[in-house]
């Protein structure tokens, strides 16, 4: 779990997005990827923690829950799921082998010509999770020109500012990553089919941008707009967007 405060260096304890490339490219060396969940409220920080064990048994590879320093804060009702009774089999493991040939799980790989192979397999398993566990949300998308795309606690105050939007005639939606890695990038490339414009809004100087644009593939600008120590209100987004409105004439 990394709840993400302001840095970088020893940083503080204001909230942050900033963490965003740590999580989504990775620390460390070596082509890999780690699943990574954006929860939006303590309810998902509860239900991401079981989703995020379940994946990570599935596809037998590490997995991040990424939230801000607020949520890690907050105080929220919740429902706690039913426990899960279904369990990924797991032939691989190092639990004895009475029976059977020893299992070993080895990190290192000396040959030049196996290293390449379990990379080549990696790649493989990492394709298949972008197939199959893309997850994300959108809020009044169909006719939106302007779309708004925020992640975690950041998208429950954009909503806000989505309806203020409508009620002056902005045609805005807005789509939350609830996956960083895999990015959800299909229901991008659908947006990029009618929309005009995306907006990017983080509590950083702008590191989802980048996924954005790799998602609409050059079709349609992507903006940015952001702030770090701080958590931007939803009049302050409205404000943005209003602006974004008359500068592109979509009012």
């Amino acid at each position: 779990v990394n709840i993400s405060r302001g840095g970088p260096g020893l940083g503080g304890i204001q909230p942050a997005q900033s963490d965003y490339f740590q999580a989504t490219r990775g620390g460390g060396h070596g082509d890999y990827h780690i699943l990574v969940l954006a929860p939006a409220s303590v309810q998902e920080m509860m239900d991401f923690a079981m989703l995020s064990f379940e994946l990570a048994d599935q596809y037998r590879i590490p997995a991040m829950i990424m939230a801000e320093g607020t949520l890690g804060q907050m105080m929220e009702p919740i429902i706690p799921r039913e426990k899960v009774t279904y369990f990924v089999d797991k032939p691989w493991a190092t639990n004895g082998c009475k029976g059977r040939k020893p299992n070993i799980v080895n990190t290192l790989h000396l040959s030049p010509d196996f290293l390449e192979y379990r990379n080549r397999h990696l790649q493989a398993k990492y394709e298949q999770i972008k197939a199959n566990e893309p997850r994300a949300e959108t809020f009044m998308l169909d006719d939106a020109e302007l779309v708004i795309v925020a992640f975690g606690l950041m998208s429950r105050i954009v909503k806000r500012s989505v309806l203020e939007a409508r009620r002056k005639g902005i045609k805005v939606g807005m789509i939350r990553p609830i996956t960083l890695w895999p990015f959800p990038d299909e229901i991008f490339k659908q947006a990029a089919e009618t929309a005009k414009l995306f907006l990017s809004v983080e509590i950083s100087m702008g590191q989802m941008v980048e996924d954005i644009r790799l998602a609409v593939n050059g079709k349609v600008p992507v903006d940015f707009y952001g702030r770090i120590g701080f958590i931007p209100n939803p009049q302050e987004i409205t404000r943005q967007i209003v602006s974004i409105a008359q500068r592109e004439g979509f009012i």
